[in-house]
């Protein structure tokens, strides 16, 4: 007899250890299986429209009203009629996640038509309409709500270019030249280029520019500015940034074939870098921060300031004293210690 409990014992714990496995898959299942769907629902999807992807899409009107003609998965809308677009974050009790596309004309000239540029939005994140040409001016807001453990249902928003014109966005207040057929993903803490290449300019001066598969860790701050942690060295795109897009080009791939567009592939990368690890430790306190404007250099900080060029450069581990973005924002330590210029020949 108590042979026989410990053996359905024994077997009760490994039903509950298989269940928890199972529990643990969950979230890469439910992002899988939405992306796969979209296909199925975003059929006909016009040039300038949005398609309601899966469950959980919110959406504001240009009144700054909820509209009740986009409130179901399949539902199709004019771009113009949208302030912004909300995906919800992924409810794995429910089994679902947010997750809208946007068929945008941007600079693409009528005369080539189904060619467009693709936006997918997924998770909890907003795209804001900035522009009168429907999204081609546009700010990527993700939020702080999803899965603590799932990678695949951070926040992303995919944007894929055709495969014969470059076109020009403005991106986050930024001006953002991509190649033809690009494939750029951006979530809260990365930016990365899977194929073709962009340049991002300030007041016509190039301030950045990925490469296929490189990346650069990012944070997107309240006001939305994109601000680069080495924004002058990108890395090698890591493995699971390589898995990921070929979850979502596999994805569009599909949406092009409902829709009769021309399918694309990610480039393959020749070599992997590694994610960097994130900073668990309490941030050094910094009582001052400035952000980049355009025209300022590191010298003309220092001085506003009244303290060390080194001193700023060191402070945010900046490889280039000579070299800051608009928008980053630096820590400045030690004000009106006095002003010391970069040493001669430095």
């Amino acid at each position: 007899m108590r042979k026989l409990i410990i053996l359905i014992f024994l077997v009760l714990m490994s039903a509950a250890i298989v269940q928890a496995q199972e529990q643990d898959n969950i979230c890469p299942e439910i992002v899988e299986e939405t992306l796969q769907s979209v296909a199925d629902i975003c059929t006909n999807l016009d040039r300038n429209t949005a398609c309601y992807g899966s469950t959980d899409v919110e959406s504001t009107i240009i009144d700054g009203s909820t509209p009740d003609f986009f409130a179901t998965p399949g539902d199709n809308a004019e771009l113009l009629l949208f302030s912004e677009i909300r995906p919800q974050p992924i409810d794995e009790i429910l089994g679902r996640i947010g997750v809208a596309v946007l068929n945008v004309q941007a600079d693409v000239p009528d005369t080539l038509p189904g060619q467009s540029v693709i936006f997918m939005i997924m998770g909890d994140a907003q795209l804001t309409n900035e522009s009168e040409s429907a999204f081609q001016s546009f700010y990527f807001l993700p939020g702080i709500t999803g899965s603590d453990d799932c990678y695949e249902a951070e926040p992303i928003l995919t944007i894929q270019t055709p495969g014969n014109i470059t076109v020009d966005i403005v991106l986050n207040g930024v001006a953002t030249e991509m190649s033809p057929g690009t494939l750029l993903t951006i979530t809260p803490t990365v930016c990365t280029i899977h194929r073709g290449n962009i340049i991002q300019r300030v007041d016509n001066e190039v301030v950045g520019s990925l490469l296929a598969n490189q990346t650069i860790d990012i944070r997107i701050d309240e006001n939305g500015q994109v601000i680069g942690t080495n924004p002058n060295n990108p890395r090698n795109i890591s493995e699971r940034e390589y898995e990921r897009g070929l979850l979502v080009q596999t994805a569009l791939n599909d949406l092009a074939q409902s829709n009769g567009w021309q399918e694309q592939y990610i480039t393959d990368p020749k070599k992997f870098d590694e994610e960097p690890l994130l900073d668990t430790s309490s941030p050094s306190p910094c009582d001052t921060q400035h952000t980049v404007s355009s025209g300022e250099t590191l010298h003309r900080i220092a001085e506003q300031y009244d303290t060390s060029v080194l001193d700023i450069a060191e402070a945010n581990n900046l490889d280039n004293p000579r070299v800051v973005f608009v928008g980053q924002t630096l820590c400045i330590p030690n004000p009106g210690s006095g002003f010391e210029p970069l040493p001669a020949g430095n």
